[in-house]
């Protein structure tokens, strides 16, 4: 496996270099001009970009509205969603240790079985293939908190959804992207393998990739108004959303992406034709596939909870991705593919 070095520019500790420099002055037009961000809505945010074996960091903004400092590549987030890209990661390994069948129905490794899910395999709820929905039925009557909005929903809600729930459709491969699919696998290897999710992450995925569900680590995040807000909790919904990560973190799976040193990180690379809203599309595990010019694929994965923001996309073909975590829900949607598409000069560069 190639050696990771990382190149740190933090932006804003130097005004005469920040000025001088190519990149940030780039990313400066980006942010004006391509994004709605907004520092009285958005304290800070944290730049990772890579680009074959170099990488650099940008921070803009603050750590928190009472914390003058840059944001660090070592400070925790809350990266909702992007989680998927991590457990995805998980399940590929363990399947390559013949710990995992994908193609096998969850009904067989489930302590009980829904006829109506006969047809739904491991690698369905992969890829958003199985059709189940984002969240149970009846979802306003379990959510106990719109702040906290995953706390309330227990193992034994779990399984009262799957005893209950008529699977529509069980044989298509239509993409519906569900966190379900993903509290489904966590219930799945908690069940299998007799281990939690955190402990199957030790002891099988390299220690620089290891996340945690402990929100105390995180840094301060905030909401729109530039309230301060709690961090997420959940029973069930860690798989899916519960993440928490720093930038070099995820600079490191990244990078492991573009230069695969196991079947596992080149099974989530890999994508497979489906139908995305009664269109041709692309799926593969962990992540949402986009396509661009030249008949590429594009891989990436955002994530939002109350108080911080994530995004995560890689270009296989150049050897570049980019990395863009944030203190706040709102502002850095569209930066992080503005990033990607810089680096790749409109998507015109051409693959080495």
């Amino acid at each position: 496996m190639r050696i990771f070095i990382l190149f740190i520019l933090i932006g804003g500790l130097n005004t005469g270099l920040a000025q001088k420099d190519p990149i940030r002055k780039e990313l400066n037009r980006l942010i004006k001009y391509e994004t709605d961000i907004d520092f009285k809505s958005t304290p800070g945010f944290i730049i990772g970009m890579i680009d074959e074996d170099t990488s650099f960091v940008y921070s803009f903004g603050q750590r928190a509205v009472d914390d003058p400092g840059p944001i660090t590549k070592d400070d925790q987030f809350e990266i909702g969603g992007v989680t998927k890209v991590f457990t995805a990661l998980l399940v590929e390994t363990l399947a390559d240790k013949g710990l995992l069948d994908l193609s096998k129905p969850i009904n067989e490794f489930l302590p009980f079985a829904n006829p109506s899910f006969d047809h739904c395999t491991l690698f369905n709820l992969l890829t958003h293939t199985s059709g189940l929905p984002k969240l149970p039925p009846g979802w306003g009557l379990i959510e106990d908190d719109s702040r906290n909005p995953y706390a309330a929903f227990s193992q034994k809600d779990l399984e009262s959804f799957y005893r209950s729930y008529s699977l529509q459709d069980p044989s298509s491969s239509t993409y519906l992207y569900s966190h379900l699919n993903y509290v489904m696998i966590e219930w799945i290897l908690q069940s299998v393998l007799d281990k939690t999710y955190i402990q199957l992450f030790k002891e099988n995925l390299p220690a620089d990739l290891v996340i945690s569900l402990d929100s105390s680590t995180t840094i301060a995040g905030y909401d729109r108004q530039t309230r301060p807000v709690k961090p997420w909790t959940s029973q069930t919904f860690g798989a899916a959303l519960g993440g928490k990560a720093s930038l070099h973190t995820l600079l490191n799976l990244t990078y492991l992406f573009l230069y695969p040193p196991t079947p596992a990180y080149l099974a989530l690379i890999h994508p497979q034709q489906t139908s995305i809203r009664g269109e041709k599309g692309w799926v593969a595990p962990g992540w949402q596939v986009v396509t661009i010019p030249g008949e590429r694929f594009l891989y990436v994965h955002t994530g939002r909870t109350e108080g911080h923001h994530a995004f995560v996309g890689l270009l296989p073909d150049t050897h570049t991705a980019v990395v863009v975590l944030a203190n706040s829900a709102s502002g850095t949607e569209l930066l992080g593919l503005s990033v990607l598409r810089m680096m790749n000069k409109n998507w015109k560069r051409k693959g080495g």
